[in-house]
């Protein structure tokens, strides 16, 4: 399976499915993600994929002074998840966005994935909080040092 670069509205069926429990009332759609450096990511078919990420640039006071993007949206279609989907997706956001010059990396992340995360390097930073009802923690990657 390939990744490949999608607009922003394929991948709203997965965010709604898998992080809005297909909620018809909550929108799906980030005011980022007709930003013209936002970067939308999706693995499978473009028309129907099991997973998706989204990209765009947004500095991060836990990393004052460096370039950071933000990881916004990822799912994977949960039929499909522990199959290594989401490490070759986040492989594809990482490389994605040391190209486009990123410094670090950070998401709000489901307490639920913080383990996937982790095991990944990104850190667990800060006090934990409910987002749309849901605890996460902010987590973080470290792509570049500054020297």
């Amino acid at each position: 399976m390939q990744v490949e670069e999608v607009g922003a509205e394929a991948t709203y069926d997965l965010r709604a499915r898998v992080l809005r429990d297909g909620a018809p009332e909550i929108d799906v759609r980030f005011s980022c993600d007709d930003e013209p450096a936002a970067i939308h990511l999706a693995l499978g078919d473009r028309r129907r994929p099991v997973a998706v990420a989204s990209l765009v640039p947004a500095p991060t006071d836990l990393r004052p002074g460096r370039v950071a993007w933000r990881l916004r949206g990822m799912a994977v279609e949960p039929a499909l998840q522990g199959r290594g989907l989401g490490s070759l997706l986040l492989d594809a956001v990482v490389e994605r966005s040391r190209a486009a010059g990123a410094e670090v990396l950070w998401a709000h992340g489901r307490d639920s994935a913080l383990g996937f995360y982790r095991r990944r390097g990104w850190s667990v930073e800060g006090d934990g909080y409910l987002e749309v009802g849901i605890p996460h923690h902010t987590v973080v990657l470290d792509l570049a040092t500054k020297g």
